[in-house]
């Protein structure tokens, strides 16, 4: 690398502070602020809720919103128009970066386009599959192809989630490197009874939300204060079934449906609950198991997937199989072990203690420092 007063990146991602859906938002968000902080300059282009063009700067970060409307977005695509929105990303920043930094593949064609004109490398992180979450997803799963063949490094937040990426995209092997996510730590623990139990995530089968809700039913025989605080949001035809089945199950009254908040509510949340409980059977990462191991929130988890990576008994409560049954014997022995969740909570602490965002964003800038 030539010597430079500084490394600079632009961050492309649909998602970036306040505007956060999920984990994608919610990283791009962090890792940028961490980058900032090491002395890397970063600047944004995402998504805008307005018919024009908003340019902010917010602790050292400029941050540009680009609107959905038909002069930069194509909704055929489900992607921002590469021409229109490379010119006007050049207009606003005229100086390059040393690297273009893709969270979305919505930015895909843009960022393709603005390496053949400029040869900017481009480092794309990846937070899941597409193809993975079902057919809906058919034209982000092309643009993220387009990403894996042109990109030059490829990040993923967990060896299963490169494995997975290995066996369908078996060219794009070599560039693919493993940074896990960081976290955010703003509580020291929770005193709520642990009969209140937390769920946070977007309301689809594969959260496990549908086994969770009938394992109130079973626990509610042993515990009558149970109740489940359900953070996320789903399509509404799944939500009404969801609350159909917990009508059907009896347990309506011990469910809250909170729909989805902002990532910053969701935090300072997490010590109002007793307990986080994540049932999935498939994660590329799960930034929420982390962030409840972080804030000393005790955890019934299962290990699908990434979580296997830093999930396990010694700080969590372990969820055998994504059914009723199993779910709410889980909680149960977790209610019935109180010392051995103590345990857990301190150790889950040293574990998270590994993923703070100084230490995850240094490995990113050794990537953008070897690219440039």
């Amino acid at each position: 690398m030539s010597k430079r007063k500084s490394l600079s990146v632009w961050v492309m991602s649909t998602e970036f502070e306040p505007y956060i859906i999920g984990g994608l938002g919610t990283v791009a968000t962090g890792l940028a602020k961490a980058l900032k902080k090491l002395k890397v300059k970063v600047k944004v282009i995402t998504k805008g809720r307005s018919k024009s063009t908003a340019s902010t700067k917010k602790k050292g970060i400029k941050i540009v919103r680009i609107p959905m409307n038909k002069r930069y977005y194509k909704q055929a695509r489900a992607s921002y128009r590469p021409k229109k929105t490379l010119q006007l990303i050049n207009r606003l920043f005229p100086n390059k970066p040393h690297v273009l930094h893709v969270h979305s593949p919505e930015f895909a064609g843009t960022a393709v386009l603005f390496n053949k004109k400029h040869h900017i490398p481009i480092l794309y992180t990846c937070h899941s599959l597409v193809s993975m979450e079902g057919s809906k997803h058919h034209k982000w799963s092309t643009l993220q192809a387009l990403l894996f063949r042109h990109a030059d490094k490829i990040v993923v937040p967990s060896t299963w989630l490169k494995k997975q990426i290995k066996k369908r995209f078996p060219s794009a092997a070599s560039k693919i490197l493993v940074i896990p996510n960081g976290v955010q730590v703003v509580s020291k623990g929770t005193k709520v009874p642990s009969h209140n139990l937390l769920f946070v995530g977007r309301l689809i089968k594969n959260k496990g939300i549908e086994p969770l809700i009938h394992s109130i039913s079973k626990l509610s025989k042993k515990n009558k204060r149970v109740h489940l605080n359900i953070i996320g949001g789903g399509s509404q035809k799944y939500r009404k079934r969801l609350k159909k089945m917990a009508k059907k199950d009896g347990v309506s009254s011990k469910l809250s449906w909170l729909g989805a908040l902002p990532h910053k509510k969701v935090l300072k949340l997490y010590n109002r609950n007793g307990a986080v409980v994540v049932p999935s059977k498939q994660e590329s990462f799960c930034l929420v198991a982390l962030e409840a191991l972080a804030n000393g929130i005790p955890l019934v988890s299962t290990r699908a997937g990434g979580l296997k990576e830093f999930v396990n008994e010694r700080n969590a409560q372990i969820i055998k199989a994504v059914k009723a049954k199993e779910i709410a014997q889980a909680i149960k022995k977790m209610w019935e072990n109180p010392q051995k969740t103590r345990k857990r909570i301190k150790q889950g602490k040293l574990t998270a203690n590994k993923y703070n965002w100084k230490i995850i964003a240094k490995k990113y800038k050794n990537v953008i420092s070897r690219l440039s």
